[in-house]
């Protein structure tokens, strides 16, 4: 993996991208992360593992893990989460394009990130995942996963997790039945720097041009699991407007502000105050000036926002 500066340092060979070699310094210069932030990043993101894998015939072995998977892109924001804990490690597998945060020790797990979800708490579905995965965390620090009453306790909590039991276990364990998944509780209101955070993982910001009039467009939008429908409810109330839409085709749920008023007035300052950190950040400017030129010139900004929309999002270079 080629790190920060040495990405920049290529950056500078090639004159095209000297824009592109300050934006990614960007990312990288001196915040303090909200632990609000964190955990809504991590509502969007993070993934409370629990493997159970076979030693021998007889011999199950129990492993847990706090991961975060991104796109290489974003590596620096892992390096910035890495530190906020002060536990786990960054891997980097430039072959797919890939980065991952993780924490196994459990030491590490019982005494860092169970206590910081447990006084800064996920709100999506994934909460639940959190509880089982910390109750078998617990079990396993005492050692009681090396009972018999222990792992099968274990096992119903696996099964109950993320995707439930693999295909593997649950032929060698077919009479375990899955735990009741606790229901998770919603605030009355969502923290502004748990919004932002959740906008890094699963948030978007677009400009678009309608081909046939040359018509203009901007969007924000929040996707996730149909699951979580009544959590994407509650960024009507935060921002005070926007829609929520139920894909039932695909099990999606979006939340989206179409109106270039209410994004002016409302998303854009929100986003000012409270920061993505993560390379969702240098789409943000793209927006945000697009905006303002649209704001300001209307349709004669057709032409600038052209070339903003053309190295923004999946398109940058």
């Amino acid at each position: 993996y080629l790190k920060i500066s040495k990405v920049c340092s290529m950056l500078e060979k090639n004159k095209n991208f000297i824009f592109a070699k300050r934006k990614i310094s960007n990312i990288k210069t001196s915040f303090n992360l909200n632990p609000f932030w964190i955990t809504g990043f991590c509502d969007a993101e993070g993934c409370f593992s629990v493997i159970i894998s076979r030693r021998s015939a007889y011999n199950w072995r129990v492993t847990v893990s706090f991961e975060i998977n991104l796109h290489i892109k974003d590596v620096a924001i892992l390096y910035k989460i890495e530190k906020f804990f002060g536990v786990g490690s960054v891997t980097i597998r430039p072959k797919v394009s890939k980065c991952v945060y993780r924490v196994t020790k459990i030491e590490d797990i019982i005494n860092v990130i169970i206590p910081h979800f447990t006084s800064y708490p996920l709100i999506s579905q994934k909460c639940s995942d959190f509880l089982f995965w910390s109750k078998v965390a617990t079990l396993m620090y005492t050692k009681q996963h090396l009972t018999s009453t222990g792992f099968n306790t274990i096992l119903s909590y696996y099964a109950a997790i993320n995707k439930g039991m693999s295909a593997k276990v649950l032929s060698a364990f077919p009479d375990i039945k899955a735990s009741t998944r606790e229901k998770v509780i919603l605030p009355e209101k969502l923290n502004p720097y748990w919004v932002s955070g959740f906008t890094a993982g699963d948030g978007g910001f677009y400009v678009g041009i309608r081909s046939k009039t040359d018509q203009i467009y901007f969007r924000f939008d929040i996707t996730q699991h149909s699951r979580d429908n009544q959590l994407m409810n509650l960024f009507i109330n935060f921002f005070g407007c926007g829609k929520v839409f139920l894909r039932n085709n695909c099990n999606r749920s979006d939340f989206y502000i179409q109106d270039f008023s209410k994004i002016s007035n409302i998303v854009i300052p929100h986003f000012d105050s409270y920061p993505l950190y993560n390379a969702k950040s240098l789409d943000y400017p793209d927006f945000k000036i697009a905006a303002g030129l649209f704001k300001s010139e209307g349709k004669n900004s057709l032409t600038a926002i052209k070339g903003i929309i053309s190295n923004m999002n999946s398109k940058r270079k």
